[in-house]
């Protein structure tokens, strides 16, 4: 009998990707979805509960049956929100006796509180994790290396024939893409003894001009890398995303730029053997981006 996996955000960037390699598998996939007309169309191979993680009575409907959650938080930077929402979701899972929670931190997860909500955060949602007595399994990504691609950034590339993100100049960091992520969390819900273990994915350790570089050479045209400050990225932020969210968003470079020896010191290749995961080479990757 196939697994059945439950999977947030099934519709969205890395939702998707997981659920894609999940299908792949040919095990079964269900989601929520707050609407059908909101954020893409899901695939037509899984099944959508209509409601979000603040809805109990969905939650406990999409997860029956469910052999394993992959639960990814929102892009939502309210501290309540995060612990009432993963709150509802443990309590589903209880009650639907979900044996493995495979739990996609989205980014680094640090040690400590600090003066940043949107890594305080995710502190939040792993003290409830861990006090809920429930198996789980971490996984640790850092940089997406599809934000570079985003649909929004391609045209800034090709029309200005420059790359922009805020990450320093010649900084290496380690990068994931989101077809990367999804094979790891593949993996690790094949794997229900690394329950309880923390592990870092990805790290494809790169600097902005390297990755500037090899678009160039995929595309056939010079580009220059150019390093955003936070603040400044910031300011781009704001007029889209609003206040809040443009100063959180930023701070995760703001977290990048005073951590890079720990984020770049993490071992990688332990998850890579571990999970059985390859990382896309930076050519595999550009090569897989559609740039027009």
């Amino acid at each position: 009998m196939n697994k059945k996996i439950f999977v947030t955000g099934a519709t969205g960037f890395q939702g998707g990707n997981i659920a894609k390699v999940l299908l792949d598998k040919n095990y079964s996939v269900s989601t929520l979805k707050r609407s059908e007309g909101q954020g893409q169309p899901a695939n037509p191979d899984i099944e959508v509960i209509k409601g979000g993680l603040e809805n109990k009575e969905a939650l406990v409907k999409v997860l029956k049956g469910v052999d394993v959650a992959v639960y990814t938080f929102p892009l939502i930077f309210d501290l309540e929100l995060a612990k009432e929402y993963t709150s509802n979701f443990i309590s589903a899972a209880k009650e639907q006796e979900v044996s493995l929670i495979v739990w996609n931190t989205g980014f680094d997860l640090p040690n400590k509180n600090s003066d940043l909500l949107t890594m305080n955060l995710k502190l939040e949602i792993k003290k409830i994790f861990d006090e809920s007595g429930l198996k789980v399994t971490t996984l640790v990504p850092d940089i997406y290396i599809d934000n570079i691609a985003a649909p929004w950034s391609i045209p800034v590339i090709l029309n200005n024939n420059i790359v922009p993100y805020p990450v320093a100049s010649g900084m290496k960091v380690p990068w994931i893409s989101h077809s990367d992520l999804a094979k790891y969390m593949a993996e690790a819900v094949d794997k229900p003894e690394l329950a309880g273990q923390i592990l870092p994915i990805g790290g494809n350790l790169l600097s902005g001009e390297e990755i500037t570089s090899a678009i160039s050479k995929e595309i056939g045209k010079t580009l220059d890398y150019v390093p955003l400050t936070p603040t400044a990225f910031e300011e781009q932020l704001v007029p889209a995303f609003g206040p809040l969210a443009g100063k959180e968003i930023s701070n995760l470079y703001r977290y990048v730029e005073s951590n890079q020896s720990n984020l770049i010191a993490k071992d990688f290749k332990r998850t890579q053997e571990i999970l059985n995961v390859k990382p896309q080479s930076l050519t595999e990757w550009v090569q897989s981006v559609k740039w027009q």
